[in-house]
């Protein structure tokens, strides 16, 4: 190939450029990943004592508010079963301790949630107030409340958090050696 190209060719498209060749070999950072799992453990720790704590006030509850703390025993401790093991495992960037983060933290919002519209829906609780005082006051609590376990669930599932997970599962690669441009790019050789 002669420097410049012929009229009425062009040129092939350049190598690329090494440092390109480096970034796609960097691993993806692991904020979101780490973030979420230090969430889930403290998010485990908060299920398996407020469970326990649940289930040791069943007798002092209202006969018919019973199965519902009952309800929230049994999801704290199913929290606890799935943030646990799904931080660690997603410490060791298994793709399923991301979907086990995402579950428990699933499971907290929705258990408050059920809990926020069984107690609502309760005139002993939303007595002395009107329907929409109750409803909004538990609402902006439950969403104060809630705010770990969202922030849990949105780290979990955003796509940094998956390409940290799947960057484990690659093999180690080589580096790659720097190979010079095939001749005609670059500034044309000086004559002297």
């Amino acid at each position: 190939m002669t420097y410049p190209p012929q009229p009425g060719q062009y040129p092939a498209a350049p190598p690329p450029y090494p440092g390109d060749q480096y970034s796609l070999r960097q691993p993806p950072s692991g904020g979101t990943a780490i973030t979420a799992g230090v969430l889930a453990i403290l998010g485990a720790l908060w299920g398996v004592v407020i469970g326990i704590m649940n289930f040791g006030v069943v007798d002092d509850v209202v006969e018919d508010l019973k199965w519902l703390v009952i309800f929230q025993g049994t999801v704290y401790l199913l929290e606890f079963a799935t943030l646990l093991p799904g931080a660690i495992l997603l410490f060791l960037r298994k793709p399923a301790g991301r979907w086990l983060v995402a579950a428990g933290s699933a499971l907290h919002i929705a258990q408050g949630l059920v809990a926020l519209v069984v107690l609502s829906s309760d005139d002993r609780f939303t007595r002395d107030l009107d329907s929409a005082t109750a409803i909004g006051g538990g609402f902006g609590g439950l969403l104060v409340a809630l705010s770990p376990a969202i922030a849990t669930l949105v780290l979990a599932l955003v796509p940094l958090t998956g390409r940290w997970c799947e960057w484990g599962k690659r093999p180690p690669q080589q580096p790659v050696p720097y190979q010079a441009p095939p001749p005609g790019y670059g500034p044309p050789p000086q004559q002297w």
